[in-house]
C-alpha cells in the first residue's frame, strides 16, 4: 500500500533524470521490469546514460546534492523518503559510460 501520486512523483523524477543522463546525440533506452521476490515487488529503472561517478555514490539520496547545472537537487532525497514512507527500500548500480539502474523494492500488498 503506498500513496499513489507519491509514487507517480518517484517514477516521474527518476525518468527524468534517465532521459537527461543521456548524452547527446545517443539513442536513449530506458527499460522498467518489475517482478516479484518474495514479499516485494522489485521495480527497477534502467538506462543507458552517462552513469553516475564511484566517487559520489555515497551523495546521491542527499539533499542538495545534484550532478546538474540546474536544480536543487532535492528529487532523489525525495524519492527515497517516499520509498521508505511505503515501507520499501531504494538502491542503485552504476557504470561510468553504460547507464545507472535504480532498484526499488515494495512490500506487496496482503489482503
Amino acid at each position: 500500500m503506498a500513496d499513489y501520486e507519491q509514487l507517480l512523483r518517484v517514477f516521474i523524477n527518476l525518468i527524468n533524470n534517465s532521459i537527461q543522463a543521456i548524452p547527446d546525440p545517443e539513442t536513449g533506452l530506458i527499460r522498467i521490469t518489475l517482478r516479484q521476490t518474495g514479499d516485494f515487488h522489485e521495480i527497477r529503472l534502467t538506462d543507458n546514460g552517462k552513469g553516475i561517478p564511484e566517487d559520489q555514490w555515497n551523495k546521491v539520496f542527499y539533499p542538495n546534492f545534484t550532478t546538474k547545472s540546474s536544480g536543487m537537487g532535492l528529487g532523489l532525497a525525495m524519492v527515497k523518503n517516499i520509498i521508505q514512507n511505503a515501507s520499501g527500500e531504494i538502491s542503485f548500480e552504476s557504470e561510468q559510460g553504460k547507464g545507472t539502474t535504480f532498484i526499488i523494492k515494495l512490500p506487496a500488498y496482503k489482503g
